[in-house]
């Protein structure tokens, strides 16, 4: 499989995320009943983008590529008005479900990112936020930062956490003693990636320079970067990151 044109990757992947979106989070159910209940999921299961979530009631906060929608969920369980973009029309579903179980109100709507309607009104958000297995779906950086630039307010935040790039182009081996490279960190060719019983998708790697001059050129006041290791993540050991944290201002 190698993709044609931009419409084709977007196609794929969304095939892949309409199929796939059970088989990433089987702990989904878990965690809307702690939702629910307003247990503080931000706080306790996301701490490194909880601390940029404290003070949220009736802000304005926009997560794109939402994913299995639980930090969608848990902004708008504290009072945020919160709206969600995903190309996955079974994500979408869910968590229209997932609203409706929590006892919120939020807008969702079905786009890529990078091609964000422009129903989408500018300069509309305090915050625009992501969680995890954000850019490796991505192939424009330069169209994800725009739209991101664009919808916020002038003194927007965007906060950005994802899996660190070394952590997706390396392995563990002898009982994690030791990494090696599984592919260059500068080797940038989009990959189809296989796995069983879920349709292919096709990724892409961005060094964290990358995605930080990406969100500098767009106009982004870079005001904080980190470098981290969760250990809960099989497969993964603490000689190098395995997750990111970039937060940023709209000038």
């Amino acid at each position: 499989m190698k993709p044609e044109s931009d419409l084709d990757y977007v196609q794929v992947n969304k095939k892949h995320w309409n199929s796939a979106h059970q088989h990433y989070n089987p702990e989904r159910g878990k965690y809307l009943k702690l939702i629910k209940t307003g247990y503080p999921y931000l706080e306790q299961v996301e701490p490194k983008i909880g601390p940029y979530l404290r003070k949220i009631e009736r802000k304005k906060i926009i997560v794109p590529q939402f994913g299995d929608g639980l930090v969608l969920l848990a902004c708008a369980k504290k009072g945020a008005s919160v709206t969600g973009v995903d190309i996955s029309s079974e994500q979408i579903r869910l968590a229209k479900e997932g609203a409706r179980y929590c006892g919120v109100d939020v807008v969702l709507i079905e786009a890529d990112w990078q091609r964000l309607p422009k129903t989408v009104p500018k300069n509309s958000f305090d915050i625009a936020v992501t969680e995890c297995g954000i850019f490796i779906w991505i192939k424009s950086l330069d169209a994800w930062m725009k739209n991101a630039y664009r919808v916020l307010k002038k003194g927007g935040r965007l906060i950005v956490s994802d899996f660190h790039p070394l952590s997706l182009c390396t392995e563990s081996k002898q009982n994690g003693e030791s990494v090696v490279f599984a592919r260059s960190y500068f080797d940038q060719q989009p990959r189809v990636r296989r796995e069983k019983g879920v349709p292919p998708s096709i990724e892409f790697m961005w060094k964290l320079s990358d995605i930080i001059n990406a969100a500098i050129d767009m106009g982004f006041h870079i005001d904080h970067v980190e470098e981290y290791y969760i250990k809960e993540k099989a497969g993964r050991i603490p000689m190098i990151p395995t997750d990111f944290l970039i937060a940023a201002t709209k000038r």
